[in-house]
């Protein structure tokens, strides 16, 4: 024969009978939990949000200038090499994680912002007044490995609010329609919108750095050449102009004469090929560098917020009290051992 198993029963009806006949302790625990949960979100430091959309472009670099191919030849451009081909080196969805990285947020940390009350001091200053309240432990501010080019070194203070900022600000990419939302939280609404517009603007210089940096490596590299294939090329212009000048009324025709004219005129005619080479170049890789350059629409400027986003203190006290009746239930039913009375 099976054992028959032992089945736990409930008696809500002494249950409730104990609630009631203990209801003062229910609601004298219920009453605590709830001017604690007033007391906390009336002192909790608020907090204020504020939000930026941009919308960066997004283009292959092959085919980007074919529309002007027809016109640009009779000028002797060739934009099939102007254009380029493949892709960026960097996917769009990597484009938040600039947001994220140290030499931002240490960048972040020098500039100048303005508070509600008006005062003018830098974002550091700020977020050790305003949201660590100046609780700085001094041992803690020293850097304890020596600094250098190759790498960066910061204290372990420094090291907690980055990782603190990093929480505060952030940036969120739609994949579908590519639009970039930067989000900052911070005790001060006023200066909440100024990180958000440094934010914004620090990407989208970002990324027009990265789309151009090498095509304008290529331009200033051009250009130089071409400065200095410029004097040779005038040079040897003035030569072949002074050497008809001296010789064109001279009725003798030496073979040296005629070996110095040759080679003038070889002089000139390279220096020449090349210049116009790289003048052609030259403006091949000014077209390259326009059609790098991305354009990055601001869809939704920071707008200094009104009201807080933290702390929702209608939901503080709600929760509370509905964890004060638990926690009184509970008492009630420990006293006494009265759950020895429910439970069966």
């Amino acid at each position: 024969m099976e054992e028959e198993k032992d089945i736990i029963s409930i008696d809500f009806s002494a249950f409730f009978k104990i609630i009631w006949k203990e209801k003062v302790w229910v609601v004298l625990i219920t009453l605590l939990f709830t001017i604690g949960g007033i007391v906390y979100a009336l002192f909790v430091r608020e907090e204020f949000v504020s939000t930026g959309k941009i919308l960066p472009e997004y283009q292959s670099k092959a085919g980007g200038l074919s529309q002007f191919a027809g016109l640009a030849s009779l000028a002797g451009v060739d934009l099939s090499s102007a254009a380029g081909g493949g892709s960026d080196a960097i996917r769009p969805d990597l484009y938040p994680d600039v947001l994220k990285s140290t030499p931002f947020f240490l960048e972040l940390l020098k500039i100048k912002v303005r508070t509600k009350d008006n005062k003018e001091m830098t974002f550091s200053q700020f977020y050790d007044i305003f949201v660590l309240d100046n609780k700085i432990e001094e041992k803690d501010t020293k850097i304890k490995f020596p600094t250098s080019n190759q790498y960066i070194a910061v204290s372990y203070q420094t090291e907690k609010n980055l990782k603190d900022l990093r929480e505060r600000i952030s940036a969120v990419i739609d994949k579908k329609s590519g639009l970039i939302t930067v989000t900052v939280k911070l005790p001060d609404p006023l200066v909440a919108t100024i990180i958000t517009d440094y934010s914004m603007n620090f990407l989208a210089n970002y990324l027009t750095n990265y789309r151009t940096e090498k095509a304008k490596r290529d331009l200033d590299f051009l250009a130089e050449r071409l400065d200095a294939a410029k004097g040779k090329y005038y040079n040897n212009q003035a030569k072949k102009a002074q050497y008809s000048d001296q010789n064109q009324l001279s009725m003798m025709k030496l073979q040296t004469a005629d070996l110095q004219r040759e080679r003038i005129e070889s002089e000139y005619k390279i220096s020449s090929t090349f210049y116009n080479t790289l003048l052609q170049k030259y403006e091949e890789a000014k077209l390259k560098l326009q059609q790098e350059t991305p354009v990055i629409k601001v869809l939704e400027p920071p707008v200094v917020p009104n009201k807080r986003s933290e702390p929702k203190r209608a939901v503080i006290v709600i929760l509370t009290t509905f964890l004060g009746g638990i926690f009184g239930i509970i008492f009630v039913l420990i006293r006494k051992k009265n759950y020895k009375l429910v439970v069966k």
